[in-house]
């Protein structure tokens, strides 16, 4: 598969039913805008059964289905921001909100629209730029931006004006812009954020009457809580509780029900292993995502404490809408791209809906690899490999996932092994210690142990690979953004075999990357506080210790605030001062990842040529 192929693709994200229709939510790359554009598409049926695209909306995102059409938040060119307008068969958009700045986030229900937008935190000079901060410590946010913060708006689906819905919050607190609101659009569920001394945080939900607010209540547990799903009769808001990990115990994830009027707490599926998190209602049933045999799979939960089942699906579940009849599932895999398929839960297998991206299907072939360690822990890995057999052992690719706690379970429009396998090379993907699908201990024994447990492991997944007579030994790259980034890098500094390392946005110095981030919270929940813990040396990377003969790609966005460019930059100048084969790439207007397709294929292009250079035989 060419590049241009693969980034040619509609990117499906989020299907709704409408009717007998389909309102997909999909990105697509478009030659007169610098990044994929968000758009809503309408499909309706055709004689022969197929779905046809009806209409679309470019720069549209986060549809709402109503009983005569949807809402859509409508991100346009004009100056009067982010806004909200609603879709009617045989008319034009019409604008139900615009608040003058973005609208961030919106639920509706019954006719009541609360939405999150920017308001002013104070009457400050509006030409003014510099801020106070003390909590969140980037001036730019998602909690704040430029003298503003998230608000809330009440409106509804009649022409008026929209009014303030005041909430009450302490100083250190903020919106998150999360939203939900009961079917009958009584009460709302909204995410809060706590910012706490030292650098620590806490995530609750307030929960609020709409014709009431003075009467909101905030629920805060020992656990963090993220995600509101309202049940069809309004009595519940199904929630994430991720628990609040510290360096001696990891996170772990389940799913509760939270009562809308804060009056109870549900654990429907307590110390259920596989990291539930709500996704949709049907019915009285609530329809999770679970990591389980790295997939992520899909379960039906009930309120009465039964096992979660799980509905069986070819991939893995990226999003999921419901309704009493059926459910709609957005699935991929590493070697299917994104498909809309329908399941009928009284009924299945799932049949395909909508394959927007079929063009994309890579012609390779993926194997399942595990490999036994010393002490008995079965560990595994995906291998891409060409369609056809080679008579010569193939050159190796091996490919370290971000997160870390994510694993090699969907289809990436960034990370996507195919347009190298089809060039002849072999893609290895392993799922060391961190990943997620295998289990808590899993998660126990790579946390705060990224070198000296999740690298080793990984290095030896990839040394029982290459024992394969089909892969190339002497031909090894390591490759991987953010922490695979990282561990393409440690990988370097264990495994002789490596040649070549393509790093985005990692790091080495784990103490510089942790005091600078905006994810400092995080870190000290897995490695505690930067002056105390001595687990951020022992688990760092010595530069020196990759041989100055491998070539090492940087590549790092300068507006990445999750990994500050300056430590690339410390990594280029200590590997050049060793007059180390180190070539680097900024992208000066990038974050975190790469978005740009132009950037993209900048990126791959200079990957695969040095590929070429240092991997031939």
């Amino acid at each position: 598969m060419k590049l241009d192929v693969l980034l040619g693709q509609v990117r499906a994200e989020v299907a709704h039913r409408l009717g007998a229709g389909l309102v997909l939510e999909a990105r697509l790359t478009r030659p007169d805008r610098p990044y994929p554009v968000p758009f809503v598409l309408g499909y309706t049926p055709a004689p022969d059964g197929d779905l046809t695209l009806a209409h679309a909306y470019a720069g549209a995102s986060a549809v709402t289905v109503l009983d005569d059409g949807y809402l859509f938040l409508s991100d346009t060119k004009a100056r009067t921001g982010r806004s909200l307008r609603r879709h009617r068969p045989e008319t034009k958009a019409e604008l139900v909100l615009s608040p003058g700045r973005d609208v961030v986030s919106y639920a509706a229900a019954s006719s009541v629209v609360i939405a999150a937008a920017w308001v002013p935190a104070d009457q400050a000079d509006p030409h003014r730029t510099a801020a106070m901060v003390d909590s969140d410590l980037w001036p730019h946010s998602s909690y704040q931006s430029a003298g503003e913060v998230l608000g809330l708006l009440r409106t509804s689906l009649d022409p008026g004006p929209p009014e303030p819905l005041e909430v009450a919050l302490a100083p250190n607190e903020r919106l998150t812009g999360l939203l939900a609101v009961t079917p009958d659009g009584a009460r709302c569920a909204a995410g809060v954020v706590r910012f706490l001394r030292g650098g620590h945080r806490r995530h609750g939900l307030l929960l609020i009457p709409v014709t009431d607010p003075a009467a909101a209540q905030a629920v805060w547990l020992d656990d963090d809580l993220r995600d509101a799903v309202p049940s069809p009769d309004g009595s519940w808001f199904a929630c994430t509780a991720e628990r609040v990990a510290t360096p001696e115990l990891g996170p772990r994830q389940e799913v509760v029900l939270v009562a809308s009027d804060g009056s109870r707490i549900l654990r429907p599926a307590a110390q259920h292993p596989h990291w539930l998190q709500p996704k949709a209602w049907s019915g009285r049933t609530l329809l999770c995502a679970g990591e389980a045999d790295g997939r992520r799979r899909l379960y039906r939960v009930t309120s009465e404490g039964d096992p979660p089942e799980p509905v069986e699906l070819a991939g893995s579940v990226q999003s999921v809408t419901a309704t009493s009849a059926e459910v709609l599932v957005v699935q991929s895999r590493v070697d299917l791209p994104p498909e809309v398929v329908v399941v009928d839960l009284d009924d299945p297998p799932a049949r395909t809906l909508l394959a927007p991206a079929a063009d994309a299907t890579p012609a390779g072939r993926m194997e399942r690899l595990s490999h036994r360690a010393e002490d008995g822990t079965v560990w595994y890995s995906w291998l891409c490999l060409p369609a056809d057999e080679r008579d010569e052992p193939l050159p190796v690719l091996v490919w370290c996932h971000g997160g870390p706690l994510l694993s090699w379970t969907d289809w990436s429009w960034r990370w996507n092994p195919w347009p190298f396998v089809a060039e002849g090379y072999a893609v290895l993907m392993p799922d060391p210690p961190l990943s997620m699908g295998y289990g808590q201990e899993a998660v126990e024994r790579g946390w705060g142990r990224w070198s000296s447990e999740v690298a080793s492991v990984a290095a030896e997944q990839v040394r029982a690979a290459l024992r394969r007579p089909d892969l190339d030994p002497r031909r090894v790259a390591a490759m991987g953004g953010s922490f695979g980034g990282y561990l393409a890098l440690a990988l370097a500094t264990r495994l002789p075999e490596i040649r070549l390392v393509a790093s985005h946005a990692g790091w080495a110095d784990f103490a510089a990357v942790a005091r600078a981030c905006d994810l400092h919270w995080h870190w000290l929940r897995e490695y505690g506080p930067v002056e105390e813990s001595e687990a951020y040396r022992r688990e760092s990377l010595a530069m020196e210790s990759i041989d100055p003969g491998v070539t090492v790609l940087l590549s790092h966005g300068c507006a990445d605030s999750h990994v500050p460019v300056g430590e690339t930059r410390a990594m280029y100048r200590s590997l050049d001062t060793r007059k180390a084969d180190v070539r680097l790439m900024l992208l000066p207007d990038e974050g975190h990842s790469i978005e740009r397709p132009a950037n993209v294929t900048a990126w791959y292009d200079w990957v695969r040529a040095a590929c070429a250079e240092v991997l031939t035989p």
